[in-house]
């Protein structure tokens, strides 16, 4: 980690990094989470500056050559060419800088600038967060750049700034495009692991609230706490924060555990592969390899699980509950979902009184694997602070595994999930928790809000009458209270799906 930055000389113009790119490949980046090389698109890349310099963002001084418009716009007629300007300000390590005399030079950002360079090569990925505009020509390209994110539930470009500035795309510079003879190395590094970690990040989130092991397994999905990660008794979970410091499966000698992040490696990095396989049959071909060095009462236990799989991938006569039944163990029941549901989405909604918590947060592990940060819907995005926090922690794990130099400075605050921030203090729930907890109980409609009515000494008479029933006391009630049952909350916040707005709602309540 770099220490705090020297300030920049005042003699130095303050630069606004451009990156230059067309709709498509924006609106597939902001659905990634990452500014990315084209590698990372797979068959959804469109020619554009990204192209010239594998596995390097150019990012342009200002100014743009019109020969790196006109080619980024050049593979189809309907692209849009789209200017992102980047917040570099938390970066620090080592880049490529092109300066006036064409010649590239390796310097360190950002103090080793000094004001005249061109265009800067910055590894790959940066954080999508980092986009503080998106730039159009007219208002009609914006529109139509609207229009096509909307034909998708994943590209949130509508939280980002976005604004009309014809003047960047006319006054560019005659800067020849592509540069000839610029000596640098390419490099590709993997994205594999960080797609699904912003995937596992999101839905152990959305488990956070099912109890204490989802609020921990939470906290170690984003920050890897070594604290946190001990606190963890499940064997299989405990090791979520290791693989996502390393990006491979940790060292332990639980066989569910090798087993289980041997499936995750698989079916994260088969996402990438040039010809994919499906998800189901990576897993069963992984079961049977690793099967094979089993001793023999294991080995038979595999069998038996890959066996069942199988029949519930074509058609099983059992009810699910009968196949839980089965397969007590956790690893077993993940695989199960694994193969009854395709979505996260759906596995949130999935509920069966035989799945534990760790059943659930282990099953959202792998699914996120499958799908990916890519492939959530924003539905699953929309929690305040999330994207931007996620983004940034996907690509300091690239460069970190990569064991590049390039440091994306400390991430933003993870999203606090709502069981955690209604934990009590010492003398119990402050009063803002409580209003809190009043609010969401009541929209819920759940039966944990009770009366309290303090009475003064005296005698009262109990009426029953067509009305009700009814206390008349002499004089009056010294206090009449609605609060929350803290138990019972805590039960209904474990079953229930909490709506944006709700969320929302709560977390402006406890004024985060």
């Amino acid at each position: 980690m770099f220490g705090t930055p020297a300030p920049t000389s005042n003699k130095i113009k303050q630069i606004n990094w451009r990156l230059l790119t067309n709709q498509h490949n924006l609106l597939y980046m902001l659905a990634a989470g990452l500014v990315m090389p084209p590698k990372g698109f797979g068959n959804n890349y469109y020619q554009d500056t990204l192209a010239c310099f594998p596995g390097w963002i150019p990012l342009f001084a200002d100014s743009i050559p019109n020969a790196a418009i006109e080619d980024s716009i050049s593979e189809r007629p309907h692209l849009i060419p789209c200017i992102a300007t980047m917040d570099l300000t938390t970066l620090r390590g080592s880049v490529m800088a092109l300066g006036p005399d064409g010649a590239l030079k390796e310097v360190v950002f950002p103090d080793g600038l000094d004001g005249s360079e061109q265009m800067l090569l910055v590894q790959a990925p940066l954080p999508i967060s980092w986009i503080s505009s998106i730039g159009f020509r007219t208002r009609e390209e914006k529109s139509n750049c609207e229009a096509d994110a909307s034909d998708f539930g994943n590209v949130p470009l509508s939280d980002f700034k976005s604004e009309i500035n014809a003047r960047d795309f006319t006054a560019g510079t005659d800067m020849s495009w592509p540069p000839n003879g610029l000596v640098f190395r390419n490099i590709e590094l993997g994205l594999e692991m960080p797609f699904a970690v912003g995937g596992m990040m999101a839905m152990t989130l959305h488990l956070a609230n099912l109890g204490e092991l989802g609020m921990r397994t939470c906290r170690l999905a984003f920050d890897g706490e070594l604290d946190v990660a001990q606190s963890i008794q499940d064997p299989l979970l405990a090791c979520l924060g290791s693989w996502m410091q390393s990006g491979h499966p940790p060292e332990t000698a639980d066989i569910s555990s090798i087993l289980f992040w041997g499936v995750v490696n698989k079916v994260a990095m088969n996402r990438f592969s040039d010809a994919p396989d499906k998800p189901l049959d990576v897993v069963l071909g992984h079961l049977e390899l690793e099967g094979a060095r089993l001793d023999e009462p294991k080995k038979q236990a595999l069998v038996k699980l890959a066996n069942d799989l199988r029949t519930i991938a074509s058609f099983s006569d059992s009810t699910i509950t009968e196949i839980f039944e089965r397969h007590p163990k956790t690893f077993s029941r993940v695989m199960t979902l694994f193969f009854l549901r395709d979505k996260c989405s759906d596995l949130l909604a999935f509920k069966n009184p035989l799945l534990t918590e760790a059943d659930y947060i282990a099953a959202a592990i792998l699914f996120a694997a499958r799908e990916g940060w890519l492939g959530l819907p924003l539905l699953l995005r929309n929690i305040t602070g999330l994207q931007a926090s996620i983004s940034h922690r996907m690509a300091a794990m690239a460069h970190r595994i990569a064991h590049t130099d390039l440091d994306m400075g400390p991430p933003p605050l993870r999203p606090i999930p709502l069981r955690e921030l209604f934990l009590p203090g010492q003398k119990g729930w402050s009063n803002a928790q409580k209003e809190a907890a009043l609010v969401l109980a009541r929209e819920c409609k759940w039966s944990c809000v009770q009366t309290r009515v303090s009475l003064g000494k005296g005698d009262y008479r109990l009426v029953v009458d067509g009305g009700g029933v009814h206390i008349l006391l002499a004089g009056e009630a010294k206090a009449v209270a609605t609060e929350v049952d803290r138990e019972q909350f805590f039960a209904a916040l474990a079953q229930t799906p909490i709506s944006d707005k709700q969320d929302r709602k709560v977390r402006d309540l406890l004024k985060v």
